[in-house]
């Protein structure tokens, strides 16, 4: 997955965007509203149909609130900075696809931290950059609210415009240029609060 297939351009940012995070096994609202920085997981509730906070289901995505879209990195890309503290035997390329369940890359860290991948240790501070969008106006006025989606396998540009509630053509306007059905890669998506 590259994250400069991302559209961004760093257009002015927003006070909330939404991250669509899959959640792993031994994953719980807390441990999630704690990776993303959140004071604690009745945020993550506002967002999302959750009948029992204390079970959620390894498969099942989770909408996660980002409160400030703002930060630009390298001049184009708009999305939020989170702390994250290294663990034994984490990588950039682990961080990114275990814990933050493909909303960044491995590369997208290694270019954000100052460390050498291979000489992370435990308890070192690393910057985790998510991608977020506040919308186009040029592409339509009606979408405040975007989710930054990581695609998986078994995605097409029909199957996530269907589950976003949005018509294809639009979808795809919102992300020229990007393969739906690649299997990979981060979509803007817009959605409901």
């Amino acid at each position: 997955m590259s994250c400069s297939n991302v559209q961004g351009k760093c257009r002015p940012g927003c006070d909330l965007a939404l991250a669509s995070y899959y959640v792993s096994a031994n994953d719980t609202l807390t441990y999630i509203s704690t990776l993303f920085n959140l004071a604690n997981y009745t945020e993550i509730l506002d967002y999302n149909i959750i009948k029992n906070p204390d079970i959620i289901h390894p498969g099942d995505k989770i909408r996660v609130p980002i409160f400030s879209c703002h930060d630009c990195v390298n001049g184009d890309v708009l999305g939020h900075t989170f702390s994250y503290t290294i663990k034994d035997g984490d990588t950039y390329d682990k961080v990114a696809q275990t814990y933050y369940a493909n909303l960044t890359t491995g590369d997208w860290l290694q270019k954000v931290n100052s460390y050498d991948q291979h000489k992370l240790q435990p308890k070192m501070e690393i910057k985790v950059m998510v991608n977020c969008s506040c919308g186009d106006e040029r592409v339509s006025k009606n979408y405040g609210l975007f989710m930054t989606y990581p695609l998986r396998q078994g995605d097409s540009l029909s199957s996530v415009a269907e589950e976003a509630g949005v018509l294809p053509e639009i979808l795809q306007k919102y992300n020229p240029e990007v393969d739906f059905s690649a299997g990979s890669g981060l979509v803007f998506v817009p959605a409901k609060g």
